[in-house]
């Protein structure tokens, strides 16, 4: 039954998706000590793990026991660090799902009505890797919890740069910014902000969630988290629709050329 599980469970509501391959590297990342292991003598692998604020299920194929026990501690500790910068934490527990993908196509989706998040990987992948998308795909949540079901059809570019900003140190792979990460790794190949992703290549998908993080760090180190928090509720999911001119009084062309001028203060 556990297998099937696995296999076929697909919560209806429309996720939130983080791209494959979107960390480019996960050696920088500097995060905290793990805490005590929890004390689980009965555990197998495949079994739920509950975690406070966290009801955590591995792919038994993916992972061994030992590793799955330390993926759902260092979930639970992406899942406090996101809530802090964030902002917010979840206002209730929240199903993660590590799932096989045979394909080892890694990537992500969250499930916000149902509180779920599914994260696809394979017996290859690193556990930061599964952690970093993870970490993307709780700030979904913990927005749907801070703003309600007005936010999933929100402006793309807060939706997902949100998503991505909040992920922070996860991302980041050690820069201590996203206006540091864009500028180094995209400088001269920038996309117009207000860019759909559909269709294109995945490294430009990347590419603009990068983007769109830098530009809500942006919103908020210039304007402050009350404007962007009124922004996040408004759009109609497609990139630049959101309602930029009645919020901070001028459209997404200006700001998008204040964004690049700060970009190149970095």
């Amino acid at each position: 039954m556990l297998i099937i599980l696995f296999a076929t469970h697909r919560p209806d509501p429309r996720p939130r998706i983080a791209p494959p391959w979107a960390m480019p590297d996960t050696s920088g990342l500097n995060l905290p000590p793990l805490p005590a292991l929890p004390d689980l003598p009965d555990f197998a692998a495949g079994q739920r793990i509950q975690r406070p604020n966290l009801d955590v299920m591995v792919a038994p194929e993916i992972y061994r026991r030992d590793d799955q026990i330390l993926l759902a501690v260092e979930l639970e500790q992406a899942l406090v660090y996101v809530g802090e910068r964030f902002g917010s934490g979840p206002a209730a527990p929240i199903q993660t799902v590590v799932q096989m993908d045979v394909g080892c196509m890694l990537n992500g989706a969250a499930f916000t009505d149902a509180r779920q998040l599914v994260v696809y990987a394979c017996s290859s992948t690193a556990r930061p890797r599964v952690v970093a998308i993870a970490a993307h795909e709780f700030v979904h949540q913990l927005a749907h919890d801070r703003y309600g079901p007005t936010h999933q059809a929100s402006d793309l570019i807060i939706l997902e740069g949100l998503a991505t900003w909040g992920a922070g140190t996860y991302w980041l792979s050690g820069m201590p910014s996203f206006r540091a990460f864009v500028q180094r790794q995209y400088s001269g190949q920038l996309l117009p902000l207000a860019t759909p992703y559909q269709g294109r290549p995945i490294a430009d998908m990347n590419k603009l969630y990068y983007q769109w993080a830098s530009f809500v760090e942006f919103l908020i180190e210039t304007y402050g988290r009350e404007r962007l928090d009124a922004l996040a509720t408004t759009g109609t999911r497609a990139p630049g629709s959101g309602d930029y001119s009645g919020i901070y009084g001028k459209g997404l062309d200006v700001l998008e050329q204040e964004w690049l001028v700060w970009l190149a203060q970095s």
